[in-house]
């Protein structure tokens, strides 16, 4: 068996066993150690084999995984450093080396076919590449009959959700500087184009050193995944499943869609709240705590006894709009000086001094921002023709201008029968929008499924998809099956700040009947559930039957608005601008014969009215 050699050229880390080599060397001596040991194996970051396993019960684990052996605790039972959904963490001895090392066992019915086994090995290969002194070090994975483990650099001290029980609650300085340490090990992480996921008090060790000291390093990355933006052929976890923890999960997480290294900064931020109050932001059972951490506000008045330049900090940290939030753990890191700075001199700070804001994200909560941008990009040429006038609409259209400037709310139906003017009202709203830059959204996109000119008939789901898709930047409309091509389009519209309409949805709706109102086709059914959960803009929507896809999120994230057709008073002032002659009283007459109906969908032919010479008094 071949023993890992090394290169003379600098380097010092052996590519086998990690170990940290002195000088130019050409043979690991570490790896010849175990090559002459009786029974040795290979070791290395990522290797996977079998390995004879000792008879075990489902109340007694195995004594011995490969070269590693568990430390019996006095009661003659493993000692457990950790539990968790996936498996449980042991201390554990390397009987080759004979030094402690953290094992996390991980039963085989949690990892389900081959290739989601084939998942959890590229994702401990990817781990082990996290070299970093607040992380500790992923350094042997291994399958041992119906489990896989691997090993990781024990560490020293007691996690810190324990020195949390402990003490009740952290000074503000030694919480300020754990977190600091989380920071810059994940920064590491994201080095590595990776994402923790499960960033909670369990999962750091906290080692106290004589003199106040501190050491913090980042445990388990079993939940670590490759972030978006990471090869494709490194994907690892399933798309669309929560992994985490609800107290300490950022609202994407619970969205099911794509995260990023900003989740584990929001976190952090939950870790840190903790440290500095004793309990997490939001209680509650996981329903109530997924709710609260995508829709409500922070409850700041639980830290009147918090300095105020770290309520700061943790506001910045906690945002629920990711692009709100510090874009990385280095402009982290690079504001926490400014934190201890103002703590020393006993000064207030404000956000802008500790957070630069990504151009064209605002600091309030609402969507809109005070410097109006205009969109990146605008797409409207798909939506319907027709008539400028709107009368009798005023509270249909502040209740537009409400959803747009309540971050809470991420899609709008409109609903009526045809001719009583969705479409008219929209079209109304969106040219209010466009003389202000349409407040600051990033992206505009309008669709119809109803063609225009003179064709007619309606357009398909996957004709909007391929379109939608494409101009959304995605690099293959293509691929995949019809949900996920949903998925992927909710993600790319839930990226930035996007207005999207869509115009006459109700071709492709279920008729009346058991499934009256539900969307048909896959694809849109996607689209719709994940942005209803999860949008940092806004999505209307035209039809003339309530979306029963969505009805889970009526009066919360998904707002309808039955259209009332118009009063009289109303379909007056609208015959008047159509040219329509006569007194006030004929008109409203006039208005009434049509009882609202018609007149929206006239407003678009104002010849109907002059062809057929109606006066009215």
């Amino acid at each position: 068996m071949a023993v890992s050699t090394m290169s003379t050229d600098g380097q010092r880390t052996c590519p086998s066993c990690g170990n940290e080599l002195s000088g130019a060397i050409e043979f690991c001596p570490v790896c010849m150690l175990r090559k002459g040991l009786p029974g040795a194996t290979d070791s290395g970051a990522s290797s996977v084999s079998e390995d004879t396993v000792e008879a075990t019960t489902p109340e007694q684990p195995a004594q011995r995984f490969g070269h590693y052996e568990l430390v019996m605790g006095e009661d003659g039972k493993p000692v457990e450093l950790g539990r968790g959904a996936m498996g449980v963490t042991y201390k554990a001895v390397d009987i080759n080396l004979r030094c402690p090392v953290t094992l996390k066992v991980i039963n085989e019915r949690y990892l389900g076919d081959e290739s989601a086994r084939l998942r959890f090995v590229r994702e401990a290969r990817a781990a082990a590449n996290v070299q970093h002194p607040n992380v500790a070090s992923v350094f042997h994975l291994r399958r041992t009959g119906g489990s896989y483990f691997y090993a990781m650099e024990f560490v020293e001290g007691e996690t810190l959700q324990n020195l949390i029980k402990r003490s009740g609650r952290i000074e503000v300085k030694l919480a300020l500087e754990i977190a600091t340490q989380v920071a810059a090990g994940l920064a590491a992480v994201h080095k590595q184009k990776l994402v923790h996921r499960d960033i909670k008090p369990s999962n750091i060790m906290v080692n106290l050193e004589e003199g106040g000291a501190v050491i913090a390093k980042i445990i388990d990355l079993g939940l670590a995944k490759p972030a978006p933006d990471a090869p494709v052929e490194a994907a690892i976890s399933t798309p669309g499943a929560f992994a985490g923890t609800p107290e300490f999960a950022s609202p994407e997480q619970f969205a099911g869609v794509g995260v990023d290294i900003r989740s584990d900064l929001y976190s952090l931020g939950v870790v840190l709240w903790k440290m500095v109050t004793g309990h997490v932001v939001f209680r509650g059972s996981p329903a109530e705590v997924m709710y609260q951490h995508q829709r409500v506000s922070l409850p700041l008045d639980l830290l009147e006894d918090v300095p105020q330049p770290v309520v700061v900090l943790l506001e910045v940290l906690l945002e629920k709009d990711p692009a709100r939030r510090f874009q990385n753990p280095a402009e982290l890191l690079k504001a926490i000086p400014t934190i201890t700075g103002a703590l020393g001199a006993r000064r207030r700070i404000a956000r802008r001094s500790l957070h630069k804001i990504p151009q064209g994200v605002s600091l309030a909560v609402s969507r809109k921002r005070p410097g109006r941008l205009a969109p990146k990009k605008i797409s409207i040429a798909r939506l319907p023709v027709t008539g400028s006038e709107v009368f009798g609409r005023e509270e249909d259209i502040a209740f537009l201008d409400r959803a747009w400037a309540n971050e809470d709310v991420n899609i709008v139906t409109i609903v009526a029968w045809a001719g009583v003017g969705k479409s008219t009202l929209v079209n109304h709203w969106l040219r209010r929008m466009a003389t202000d830059h349409y407040r600051s959204a990033q992206l505009v996109f309008g669709w119809s499924f109803y063609r225009q000119g003179t064709s007619g008939g309606s357009s398909s789901a996957d004709e909007f998809l391929d379109a939608a898709l494409a101009w959304f930047g995605d690099p293959d409309p293509r691929l995949g099956t019809a949900w996920e091509k949903g998925e992927r389009l909710a993600k790319l519209v839930a990226h930035c700040r996007t207005l999207l309409v869509l115009d006459g949805l109700e071709p492709l709706q279920n008729p009346p009947g058991p499934q009256e109102g539900r969307v048909r086709e896959p694809s849109l059914q996607a689209l719709l559930r994940e942005l209803a959960a999860f949008n940092t803009g806004l999505c209307v929507i035209t039809t003339r039957t309530p979306i029963a896809d969505i009805a889970e999120h009526e009066r919360t994230s998904a707002l309808r608005r039955d259209l009332e057709r118009l009063s009289s008073d109303a379909g007056a002032k609208l015959l008047q601008a159509l040219g329509v002659k006569g007194d006030e009283a004929g008109l409203r007459s006039a208005s009434d014969e049509f009882r609202g109906h018609c007149l929206a969908r006239c407003a678009g032919d104002q010849n109907f009215w002059v062809n057929h010479g109606r006066h009215f008094n």
